[in-house]
């Protein structure tokens, strides 16, 4: 199996990751639910803010992210650590469709055009993984 199916395969339509952006002065890390769809990652943002939200203001000085996702092991848990750039969709038609299929989307925003509901996409350049209960890191370059 190839490394890039490898990693693919450990993705859930939804997870949480520790979620990092860069700020003048030093790291910012939060929980996020990373979406997978469609062989695209998405996060929706935008509740606490709208688009003004912090991770929003950051992204668009130094659109470069990384996040972390432990993988659960018997003896040694795994991660997949992602890295790449971050975009915000426009495209109405994407928008609606991750909207419509994640269904705490509508707990945060009551419709699809609501001014504060931000979508990104997340375009990687790297993975970081360790399988679990292995104790190899495994880096992968795209």
């Amino acid at each position: 199996m190839q490394l890039i199916d490898e990693i693919m395969k450990r993705f859930k339509e939804q997870q949480v990751v520790q979620f990092a952006t860069s700020d003048k002065e030093q790291p910012r890390v939060r929980p996020m639910s990373l979406i997978y769809m469609n062989k695209h990652f998405y996060m929706i943002t935008g509740a606490r803010g709208g688009k003004d939200a912090k991770k929003l203001q950051q992204l668009r000085v130094n659109p470069r992210f990384e996040y972390y996702m432990s993988l659960d092991g018997d003896k040694v848990n795994g991660f997949i650590r992602g890295a790449g750039d971050a975009f915000e969709v426009d495209d109405k038609t994407t928008k609606k469709r991750v909207y419509d299929a994640i269904d705490w989307a509508k707990g945060y925003f009551d419709r699809v055009d609501h001014p504060d509901y931000v979508l990104l996409e997340l375009v990687h350049d790297g993975f970081s993984y360790r399988a679990p209960d292995d104790m190899e890191i495994k880096y992968l370059k795209l």
